[in-house]
């Protein structure tokens, strides 16, 4: 599809992507947002398909804001005095990121935004197993052990409520979630 909107690669068909222009907008925005290793061992790259998993699960009207607010993010550089009349994309690093400050220091919306859009690029670099590697992020150890916890805990509950979900087709009651809460929201 045009416009921004999720794409199945042609190499990857499970892979959806951001279409060119919104993955132009977003790829310049993550070098300016997440930390300068971005730029290395292809990161740019598995950002936008971490981005595309993002929009993926969105719903469509969702999407489409989200790719018009990069848009306009993108188009509205033209009008930063320093910018010469270009888009983000066309501006050097120093235009680039005086830009950015620019907009993240005015009060309102669009420092908001600035900010929200923001924390989605990186959110989608930290997302990176390589980078959750690097700050020794690892937590499957504590997954597992919660999980184990729970099963040793409330395992006889929640047998029931399987067991009652596929006697009669509908979903088990709350026991479980009534459960968890009990033990912290674990």
């Amino acid at each position: 599809m045009r416009s921004g909107f999720p794409r199945l690669s042609a190499r990857n068909p499970g892979a959806p992507k951001p279409g060119a222009p919104a993955r132009a907008v977003v790829a310049r925005f993550a070098t300016l947002v997440c930390p300068p290793e971005v730029r290395t061992r292809q990161r740019t790259e598995r950002v936008l398909a971490e981005f595309g998993l993002l929009l993926a699960a969105l719903p469509p009207g969702a999407r489409r804001g989200l790719i018009a607010a990069f848009t306009a993010l993108d188009q509205g550089a033209r009008l930063y005095p320093r910018s010469a009349g270009r888009r983000l994309t066309r501006l050097g690093d120093a235009e680039a990121e005086a830009y950015l400050r620019f907009l993240l220091g005015r009060p309102g919306a669009l420092s908001d935004l600035t900010r929200k859009l923001t924390s989605a690029v990186v959110m989608c670099y930290y997302e990176l197993p390589d980078v959750q590697d690097e700050l020794g992020y690892r937590p499957q150890p504590y997954i597992e052990a919660v999980s184990q916890r729970r099963l040793a805990r409330y395992g006889a509950e929640i047998r029931r409520a399987e067991a009652a979900t596929v006697e009669d087709g509908t979903a088990a009651d709350s026991t479980a979630e009534d459960s968890t809460a009990e033990d912290g929201g674990e």
